[in-house]
């Protein structure tokens, strides 16, 4: 049975290829973004699951997009499968043109948008500064481009991983705007510093196993050991769901993998399973991913693990999207609504994430001055 989540694995894997009438085609040619390594474009397989894929030249069992009057379709080895490019928002295009600091640092992930932040000047600023920070992040919600802001923080080598910096960028977002914000990042070795990123406003935090973008080097940077500590101390600060990590499926047997997975809801944490090219190898790869969305959605449902605040991901499998994996394209659907996505919703857990923020904030207070410090 083909489903949508081979196919989002196949993209990532092959590439697409574009033709040069397909290029000029309108539709499509306002959804490529140009950048290093290469060009890119984001696809919509289905509502609400989507697929950033490398555009690449013409080459044997290639995927290719396919525009005519009957429509945008995909191209592969099983058939023909309608698709749409989605757009870029007009914040990024004009980024791109004017190649300013901000258009390598700035993307977007369904409706997330992601800022790229590292340590610069000795230790003393980030390669973006506040101001600029916000008036990407201004420029996505008037488009109506972006419902919450990621920052993903790089590796940095001070004992708090630069935090300190990150943690003003946070308090300036929340309080000029109405949104959730994600922190991706390594984990600081001293865990105070999630209670200070916490009273700073953060609502999500997401340390990756394996290193901020799944490589091998930055995964040395990092103990496992560390993460998951990390991990299980973020689960006493941060609201229910809304502490994450991710796995790289291709790596480890699946037995492994299914007992990560088991093991880190158990704490309350929700795995991501990242799809990187270099892992998906050809020909067994889907069954073994498939089992491993399988393993997932069950661990989930066991420990009863809310997943209203994930997003549709454009490289990555969480609990929300499993049935793309599993199910048929037909009865396809996300898992559960998020939280986002509702006006209503998002005001309600907006309230309810700064009560508790307060309550926790005054707690942590308390257990510090009880102890003199």
């Amino acid at each position: 049975m083909e489903t949508y989540g081979r196919l989002k694995m196949e993209l990532i894997r092959r590439g697409l290829y574009l033709s040069e009438e397909v290029r000029a085609c309108p539709e499509v040619s306002l959804g490529i973004c140009s950048g290093n390594p290469g060009e890119e474009i984001s696809l919509a397989l289905a509502e609400d699951f989507i697929v950033k894929v490398v555009i690449k030249p013409r080459a044997e069992g290639s995927l290719e997009l396919l525009a005519d009057k009957r429509g945008l379709r995909l191209k592969g080895p099983q058939g023909e499968s309608e698709v749409a490019v989605i757009p870029l928002p007009m914040f990024i295009k004009n980024q791109m043109m004017e190649r300013t600091p901000l258009s390598e640092n700035v993307c977007l992930d369904g409706y997330c948008l992601n800022i790229f932040l590292r340590v610069m000047g000795g230790g003393q600023r980030l390669n973006l500064s506040q101001q600029a920070v916000l008036s990407i992040v201004q420029s996505a919600f008037e488009e109506g481009s972006a419902d919450l802001v990621q920052l993903n923080m790089d590796y940095c080598e001070e004992r708090d991983r630069g935090f300190r910096l990150v943690a003003p960028v946070v308090e300036a977002i929340k309080k000029k705007f109405q949104t959730f914000v994600a922190l991706k990042g390594f984990p600081p070795e001293e865990k105070q510093v999630m209670d200070r990123m916490y009273a700073a406003g953060l609502d999500l935090v997401n340390f990756p196993f394996g290193g901020y973008a799944g490589s091998v080097q930055s995964g040395d940077l990092v103990s496992s050991d560390q993460v998951s500590e990390a991990l299980e101390y973020a689960v006493g600060i941060f609201s229910q769901g809304t502490v994450w990590t991710e796995l790289v499926p291709g790596r480890d047997p699946l037995e492994d993998i299914r007992a990560r997975i088991d093991r880190l809801t158990g704490r309350g944490i929700v795995p991501l399973l990242k799809l990187e090219p270099a892992s998906i190898t050809v020909g067994d790869a889907f069954p073994k991913v498939e089992d491993a969305v399988r393993a997932l959605e069950q661990a989930a449902q066991r420990d009863r693990l809310p997943l209203k605040w994930l997003y549709p991901n454009c490289r990555s499998v969480s609990p929300l999207d499993t049935k793309f994996y599993t199910g048929e394209k037909k009865s396809a659907q996300l898992s559960a609504k998020p939280v986002y996505r509702s006006i209503l919703g998002k005001k309600a857990s907006e309230g309810f994430a700064a009560l508790r923020r307060k309550l926790r904030i005054r707690d942590v207070s308390d257990s510090y001055e009880s102890a003199g410090l």
